[in-house]
C-alpha cells in the first residue's frame, strides 16, 4: 500500500531514513561534474485539512480496502457533523465535507494513503527525471506532509502550474 519512499507513521520505518537519503544525494551531486540538479522541499501543511472525503473513500476502495475496515472508516468520516457554540448557544449541526479529523489516530494513515496517489503519479511520470545514482533513479521522499523532490536537469522538466 505504501512505497518505501513514505517514512511517516509506518511501523519499523523512521524519519531519519529520508534525511540520510537527502545527505547521500547531496554528496552524490557534489561528486559529479554535472551540477544540473535540484532538490525541492514542499510542506503540504494545510493539505491534511483539505482532503475531500469522496476522494479519500474512492482511493481506499481502489486499494481494495473493503469489508469491515471501509465500513468503519465510512462511519467515522462520511457522516461527520459538527456544531458551533456562539454566545453560549449551540447552533444547528452541519456536515463536514472535507478534513481528515485532527486528533484521530486514523488520520495520519489515511493522509499517507491519499498522498501516495500523488507520489505514484510522480514516480510513474516518465517526463519527470529523478537523480540517477548507480542503477536507481531517486525522484522523491515523503514524511507526513513533507515531500522532497529530487530532479536531474530541472530546466528540461515538464512545466507545472500551481494555479
Amino acid at each position: 500500500m505504501y512505497h518505501h519512499h513514505q517514512v511517516s507513521f509506518i511501523l519499523g520505518i523512521q524519519g531519519w531514513f529520508n534525511k540520510h537519503k537527502s545527505i547521500n544525494i547531496t554528496h552524490h551531486i557534489n561528486r559529479t561534474n554535472d551540477k544540473n540538479h535540484m532538490i525541492i522541499s514542499i510542506d503540504a501543511e494545510k493539505a491534511f485539512d483539505k482532503i475531500q472525503q469522496p476522494f479519500m473513500l474512492k482511493t481506499l476502495n481502489k486499494l481494495v480496502i473493503d469489508g469491515t475496515y471501509i465500513k468503519i472508516i465510512r462511519a467515522i468520516y462520511a457522516k461527520s457533523t459538527t456544531n458551533i457554540i456562539l454566545y453560549g448557544q449551540k447552533l444547528e449541526a452541519f456536515p463536514l465535507k472535507t478534513d481528515t479529523r485532527q486528533g484521530s489516530p486514523l488520520s495520519p494513515l489515511l493522509f499517507n494513503i491519499v498522498l501516495e496517489v500523488l507520489a505514484r503519479a510522480i514516480r510513474q511520470e516518465k517526463e519527470i527525471k529523478g537523480i540517477q545514482i548507480a542503477t536507481d533513479e531517486v525522484k522523491l521522499s515523503l514524511f507526513a506532509d513533507d515531500l522532497t523532490l529530487y530532479l536531474e536537469n530541472p530546466s528540461s522538466q515538464p512545466k507545472i502550474s500551481l494555479n
